[in-house]
Order: structure tokens, then C-alpha cells, then sequence
């Protein structure tokens, strides 16, 4: 056996048809990745048969003088449950890597920890990796834990749908609230579109800073994955004369239902509470109605043409969508966007064959008292499941190298709390 370099063809074929495989261990990631402070390494494992059976994309910078530290970014692309291949890629990837300058290169694998249910509790009987962690730090690889927030390079627990071929059927898997929002959306006049690479600045003002990436990151993500139809972004926006006429619609049919009360209440004089409790419900509705109105007539001087509300980008890769980044402007959030803007893609991928829909992080902190718990709710609701992966693990190359860096980032952290 022996590692060996790859071209980006090469990396391609492997990594396209391997279990484990994802948008970040893809030459268009390491691309990307090359313009934004990294090299973009390609390396695979050849068996005595000369045949590739492992590989990995290692993104490299430059730590200590000539020294490098490295990530593989949701990898490594080995089949992780056969431990004698697990061993022999990693004595052999450290030799390669020594040789190179390495001080430590970081993993986040697509391996489950344990299989978890929609509710995110340990499913009996289930997938459990625990051995696979275990080899892992025999082999000197450094866990950094089991984090349930947000404190690794890549979400640790994700929310996955899988997704059906009938559309009608989908949306009743959805959570009745979630449905019920993408109603009102469609109701108020928000409709979904697909933009292009002029729309990105548009794109990059509605995420609200979620972001530390500039503008040009986004340019580059574009342009490198659009290529290979791999990368959209999707806009919603409000049409106010959609929701001047649905308002209006709504008013004049509870008016007609108000009338109606109005004149059975008068019309039972004994023993009619239950008409004046429906006519004092039909009040507040009819109330709630008319200030619709009156918000969608306001809306249609300020914006007549209209106007985006939110935004979303996906990566398609081997039959699987990846929600990005999403923003929204925080006035509209009761037009429900995103709600509207995750179904339509959803349903849109569904219908083109996509097997999966990948929500992208929560947490895994199930408490109603978490400040994400509303993330997780939001995107449980569209029918997915909890996916809890091994996390991080540093293959510690220079051990004295690597230790020196750990207690740099702790006094930098110091250093940065007394300030």
C-alpha cells in the first residue's frame, strides 16, 4: 500500500461513488477553498493491487515558518467501519505527511455517533460508533469532544429529510405549523424565484451578517460550482397586490359569516351564548382581516413592484441537496419566507429525484430552554431526522509542534478575554 497524489479528475471519480461522500470532499470545495487563504491537496491510498481505496481532499496552511497544519473537510474517504484499512491509511498518510512539513491534520468524518430519532433521542438498537472513536484515539488521533453547539469547523448535528417522489405526500409528512405557514405565505403573495449570478449582492444583503465571509466568497462559490449545475440561490418576494386581494377576500367572506351571526344572535333571544361567542370570534377575525388590508394597501405604495423578503443558496451533489446560508429582512417575518423558500426547494429537488435534503447545523441541546431550540424546531418540521456525527479529530503528526500550538491558543484566548 502506498499514498499517492491525485489530479482533480482523479480525486473526482474516487470520491463521486464513494459511501461517505459530500460536497466538501470535492475538487470544487478545494478550489474554492484555494482562493480563500488554503492549497487544496489531493491525496488516495493505493492497495497492493494498485487500486484506490481511499482518498481525501486536505486543505493546508501555513502554521510555524515551512510547518503546515491541515484540514479534510467532512473526510476522510475511507470506509472507516474496515479498521485495518483505517490503520494502515493513517501510519501511511502521517509518513507522507511528516515528509511534507505537517504538524496535525484536522477530520470531521460523515460517521454517525449514534443513530438518533426526530425527537433526537438515541434510538434503541441503533447505530453506535463507539468503536470507531476508539480506534480513532489508539491511533493517537486527538477527539476534541462531543460538542453540542456550533463550536466546531462543521455542525456536529445536522437535521436530514429524506425526501419522496409525490409532492402531495411530502407535505403531509411536513409538521402541521410548517404547512400552515407555507399557506399563509403563498396566501399573502410571496412567491419563490431562482436568480443568477447578477443577483448575488442582492443575495449577500439579506443575511443579515450571519456570515463572516465577504461578498467575493460567494462570487467564487458561483462561479466554481455553478459549472456543474451544482449551486443556486432562490429569492422570495411579496407581491402586495396579491395580498391586497386575498386580504380583501378574507374580509368580505368573514363580513358575510359576521352578518349571518349577527342576525341568528338577534333572531334566538333565549339560550343564544354559543351564537355570540361565534359572532365575538368572528369580531376579532374580522378585525385582524381589515388590518391586513390595511397593512397590504400600505405595503403597495411603498413597494408597488414588489419586493424580496429572503434568500437561500443549495448545493446539489449526487442526487442530495445542501441548504448553505439563508437570510431574510426581520420586517416580513410574518410572511413566513423561509418556511415557503425550504418547501419549494424541497419539493422542486423531490420532484427532479433527489434523495435527501440536508438542513444543515443545529444543535444538540433538545432543551426548550436552548436559544437554538427554535432551529431545530424549524427545521425538525420538515419531516427530518437527527443526525449526530463523531465530530473532530486532529491526527497529531508533530507532537511537539502540535502541543506548542495548543497552548498558543490558549494564551491568545487569555489574552483576548483580558481585553
Amino acid at each position: 500500500m502506498q499514498i499517492i497524489q491525485l489530479t482533480k479528475e482523479e480525486f473526482d471519480q474516487f470520491a463521486s461513488t464513494h459511501q461517505n461522500y459530500n460536497f466538501y470532499q470535492t475538487s470544487q470545495y478545494g478550489t474554492l477553498m484555494s482562493r480563500h487563504g488554503f492549497e487544496d491537496v489531493y491525496v488516495g491510498l493505493l492497495n497492493d493491487e494498485n487500486k484506490l481505496v481511499g482518498a481525501s481532499l486536505i486543505l493546508t496552511q501555513k502554521k510555524l515558518g515551512r510547518f503546515k497544519s491541515g484540514y479534510a473537510p467532512r473526510g476522510f474517504l475511507i470506509d472507516f467501519n474496515d479498521f485495518n484499512l483505517v490503520i494502515a491509511f493513517t501510519r501511511l498518510l502521517k509518513q507522507y505527511l511528516q515528509h511534507l512539513g505537517y504538524i496535525y491534520v484536522k477530520i470531521d468524518p460523515y460517521v454517525i455517533h449514534i443513530e438518533r430519532d426526530a425527537d433526537g433521542k438515541p434510538i434503541i438498537g441503533g447505530a453506535n460508533n463507539k468503536d470507531i472513536i476508539k480506534l480513532l484515539k489508539k491511533l493517537n488521533y486527538e477527539h476534541c469532544g462531543f460538542n453540542l453547539y456550533f463550536e466546531s469547523l462543521k455542525p456536529r448535528w445536522n437535521a436530514i429529510t429524506k425526501l419522496e417522489a409525490s409532492s402531495d405526500k411530502l407535505f403531509r409528512l411536513l409538521n402541521k405549523q410548517i404547512r400552515n405557514k407555507i399557506r399563509r405565505s403563498y396566501k399573502r403573495g410571496v412567491t419563490v424565484y431562482k436568480g443568477n449570478k447578477d443577483d448575488l449582492k442582492l443575495f449577500y444583503s439579506l443575511l443579515n451578517k450571519k456570515h463572516s465571509r465577504k461578498i467575493n466568497y460567494y462570487y467564487d462559490y458561483y462561479e466554481i460550482f455553478s459549472k456543474n449545475d451544482m449551486f443556486d440561490i432562490y429569492f422570495a418576494k411579496l407581491d402586495p397586490s396579491v395580498y391586497i386581494k386575498t386580504s380583501k377576500d378574507f374580509y368580505e367572506a368573514e363580513l358575510q359569516i359576521n352578518t349571518d351571526l349577527t342576525n341568528l344572535v338577534q333572531e334566538n333571544t333565549e339560550n343564544n351564548n354559543h351564537y355570540i361567542n361565534l359572532k365575538m370570534n368572528s369580531d376579532k377575525l374580522l378585525n385582524v382581516y381589515k388590518n391586513q388590508v390595511i397593512n397590504a394597501n400600505n405595503l403597495f405604495r411603498v413597494y408597488p413592484n414588489g419586493i424580496v423578503i429572503a434568500t437561500s443558496a443549495v448545493i446539489r451533489y449526487n442526487r442530495e441537496v445542501f441548504f448553505l446560508i439563508d437570510g431574510y429582512n426581520p420586517k416580513f417575518k410574518s410572511f413566513c419566507p423561509n418556511h415557503l423558500l425550504k418547501w419549494v426547494i424541497i419539493n422542486e429537488h423531490a420532484r427532479k429525484g433527489f434523495l435527501y435534503a440536508h438542513h444543515n447545523g443545529i444543535t444538540g441541546d433538545f432543551n426548550k430552554n436552548n436559544p437554538y431550540y427554535g432551529l431545530y424546531e424549524f427545521k425538525k418540521g420538515f419531516n427530518s431526522n437527527i443526525v449526530e456525527y463523531i465530530g473532530e479529530f486532529d491526527l497529531v503528526i508533530n507532537k511537539h509542534l502540535y502541543y506548542t500550538l495548543k497552548q498558543l491558543k490558549i494564551v491568545k484566548k487569555l489574552l483576548e478575554f483580558k481585553k
